[in-house]
């Protein structure tokens, strides 16, 4: 279980970070969004990818918390 929570988590973390990677590209270089990031893979644009990475870390981040709970959550269990 915890091999499984680990990897969420992972997942979680570097789409997130590709996320905010293409994010500061586009805004920083002023990148075409609509360009391909890869030449010889033309419907992979920046803006698919962006779109990718940003669902997987929403999904991700949403399994992480649906499954294992909020961490605020489970210190108030304790206590009581």
């Amino acid at each position: 279980m915890r091999v499984t929570k680990a990897l969420v988590f992972t997942t979680w973390l570097y789409s997130l970070l590709l996320w905010l990677y293409l994010v500061a590209r586009i805004i920083l270089n002023k990148v075409n969004v609509f360009a391909n990031v890869v030449y010889f893979v033309p419907y992979l644009s920046f803006w698919i990818l962006g779109a990718i990475s940003f669902a997987l870390s929403f999904a991700c981040l949403f399994v992480y918390l649906a499954v294992w709970g909020m961490p605020w959550e489970a210190q108030s269990d304790e206590h009581k």
